[in-house]
């Protein structure tokens, strides 16, 4: 353990402080219960329990917006197994078997008449034609005296490629079915299995992921549902075992099988958040996630969803980060796993809530965080102290990163609950791309903890597949990181005063034309920097694409990548910074060559409307492609581009050139 002072420079507290207010989280609720979430290319698509399997969809898994119901009419069916159902329960939304499907459930509260059945859609997308839901039918039913329960279904196709059915509710437990993937019934010949069981105590909310080769099964405890008067009554938590075998084996934590009663929990009451489970884990584009309902005590016990990241441990056990509040690199310190530690409110705290009275030994907020860009970083670490028993300057608390143990001193800031912008100290650290996690204990006298923001230190690159989520964007089985016409990226908290220069470069492959836009604050903000891309490049080569010069930039800026015009799935490697080129030079650089030209003054124009290259004077002259491959040469003041390919051109002539987009 090494004790550490946080000196940093000038420039650096500036920048980090510069966005400080837009840092604040107000949390934005959005009703549900029994959440499930599937993403797609252009966002996320949520159903709940209790309204008809009404389809919702985001852009960003925060602001939500109401689609349609997918079954406005309760199929009959139903009522042959659960003739006093209310509604439907716990929707479960995959792809599989080319299409999407939504398992659900009718059931009567509190016995077993329950049936099970899907939906089908060619598109989860309802802009896009194919979509809308149509009724499958029963898939399986139980009956009051079955010892198990026909609700809340999970899905998932296993490594094998075989497709699993979990579900279940108290009595024996959870269970598991293969399914048949042609016709998402239960599959012909397929042996119901008992893999997860509390001896009659409650367990239900199954929820299956496969990661590095382990199945996780995702379990809700105890009692739900209570509200109002009998929100203390309130138990429910979540809960996780693994195996090797999705059908088998399933142990939490400690070893204790979950056919025994084991479960390791990872979400149980905190502050105002009661009964945090009834969730779902799927796949985003850059990490798993898990969405839960929580029940308000600000609000009689009304449910909401949270949206957070599944951290997994160096020995691969999952633990549950911060629920999504606008911002992918910040962390809440009352929603980190708390031991010992009070949560109090302040109109003054970021979302309204603060860690207060981490004073005992055992004292600790546990953050599990998912950082997309291994590197450099400030963490800005937002807190309070007014007074300590002796009369020092101030009170210390241990912050151990990754392992990495350091007692972070915390001058007086003279107020109690109130938390001024000048409540901030920074410390420098090294995190890892994927899993890290932070710890606070207790150091010297007392001080309360507020919030964490992780600022990017960039000197001269961005990995382009260290974004923290976007649109219309991918990785590819190789780690790259691929963008689609509309799309973008976001690269939330760089610290821009670090940059080496104005100069941007963008490693491309497989370009096919279009124009690439570096952003900030918004992905229609302010364009700093534009990127022509080639209108046709190399699947297997790397190139470097020239971009005009960014401005001068200070402070702490988000990043967004934007993409337009492109003619396919573009992939990108590295975003770069250099002292940059004036503004009469343009430049491609291949990775294992360089074609560079240069011009003191502009005598070539391009009249976009007649596709017409004019010359001050006749010369000769040459068209380059974007790859700097001559692709027209001849002598005179004009000529046309009639008949080339649309995208991204270079003229060169007398020494001179400019760059032109047809």
């Amino acid at each position: 353990m090494r004790k550490f002072s946080t000196v940093i420079s000038v420039s650096m507290l500036f920048a980090a402080q510069a966005f400080a207010a837009d840092w604040y989280a107000k949390e934005t609720r959005w009703a549900g219960h029994d959440p499930d979430i599937i993403r797609y290319e252009d966002g996320y698509a949520l159903a709940t329990t209790d309204n008809h399997m009404l389809m919702q969809f985001s852009e960003d898994a925060l602001n939500w917006k109401n689609g349609e119901q997918a079954m406005p009419k309760f199929s009959q069916w139903l009522y042959k197994y659960a003739p006093n159902m209310i509604d439907i329960w716990a929707p479960d939304i995959h792809y599989i078997g080319g299409e999407y499907r939504m398992y659900y459930c009718g059931s009567e509260m509190g016995i077993r008449s329950s049936g099970m059945g899907f939906m089908a859609s060619k598109e989860i997308d309802p802009t896009k034609p194919g979509y809308g839901w149509t009724d499958m039918g029963e898939v399986i039913h139980t009956v009051k005296s079955d010892s198990y329960n026909a609700i809340d279904a999970a899905v998932l196709k296993d490594l094998d490629g075989k497709v699993w059915m979990a579900f279940g509710s108290w009595g024996t437990g959870i269970h598991i079915l293969e399914l048949d993937e042609t016709t998402g019934k239960v599959k012909d010949g397929a042996k119901m299995i008992n893999i997860a069981n509390r001896g009659g105590s409650g367990i239900e909310g199954a929820s299956l992921i496969e990661h590095n080769g382990y199945y996780y099964l995702f379990t809700a405890w105890d009692n739900c549902c209570k509200k109002g008067a009998d929100l203390e009554n309130n138990s429910y938590k979540t809960t996780v075992g693994r195996s090797k075998s999705i059908t088998s084996g399933y142990v939490d934590r400690s070893g204790k099988a979950l056919l025994n009663g084991g479960g390791t929990i990872l979400l149980s009451r905190y502050g105002r958040y009661y009964g945090p489970a009834g969730g779902e884990a799927f796949q985003d584009v850059n990490r798993q996630r898990f969405v839960n309902h929580y029940y308000d005590k600000n609000d009689k016990g009304n449910s909401y969803i949270q949206v957070r990241d599944i951290v997994y441990s160096d020995d691969n056990w999952p633990e549950l980060g911060q629920p999504f509040l606008g911002r992918y690199l910040s962390a809440e310190a009352e929603h980190g796993i708390l031991t010992h530690v009070d949560i109090s409110s302040s109109s003054k705290a970021s979302n309204g809530e603060f860690c207060a009275y981490i004073n005992y030994d055992d004292s600790k907020i546990r953050l599990p965080m998912i950082i997309p860009q291994a590197g450099d970083y400030l963490i800005r670490y937002r807190y309070d102290n007014n007074w300590t028993e002796d009369g020092a300057n101030g009170s210390s608390h241990f912050v151990n990163i990754n392992g990495k143990k350091q007692e972070i001193e915390l001058p007086l800031t003279g107020a109690w609950s109130e938390f001024p912008e000048k409540s901030v100290v920074y410390i420098p650290t090294k995190l890892k791309r994927g899993s890290n996690f932070v710890e606070v204990t207790k150091g010297k006298h007392y001080a309360e903890l507020d919030r964490l923001d992780f600022l990017r230190i960039i000197r001269d690159t961005i990995p382009a597949n260290g974004f923290d989520n976007g649109i219309r964007v991918r990785l590819t089985d190789k780690d790259e990181f691929a963008i689609k016409d509309g799309g973008y990226a976001i690269f939330e908290n760089v610290i821009t005063d670090s940059i080496v220069g104005p100069g941007v470069l963008v490693q491309v492959k497989n370009g096919a034309g279009g124009t690439l836009n570096i952003r900030k604050d918004g992905k229609k903000g302010d364009v700093i920097s534009k990127c022509e891309l080639p209108s046709a490049g190399d699947a297997s080569k790397w190139i470097d694409v020239r971009c005009s010069n960014m401005p001068e930039l200070k402070g702490v800026q988000d990043f967004y990548l934007t993409a337009e015009g492109l003619g396919g799935e573009t992939l990108l490697g590295n975003i770069k910074f250099d002292k940059g080129v004036d503004t009469t030079r343009t430049t491609i650089r291949h990775m294992d060559g360089r074609t560079s030209f240069e011009t003191l003054r502009q005598s070539i124009t391009f009249d976009r409307g007649n596709s017409l290259v004019r010359l001050a004077s006749e010369e000769k002259w040459t068209l380059f492609d974007a790859n700097g491959v001559a692709v027209k040469h001849g002598y005179g003041r004009e000529f046309r581009m009639s008949g080339l390919p649309h995208g991204a051109y270079f003229v060169h002539s007398a020494g001179q050139m400019l760059p032109i987009r047809y």
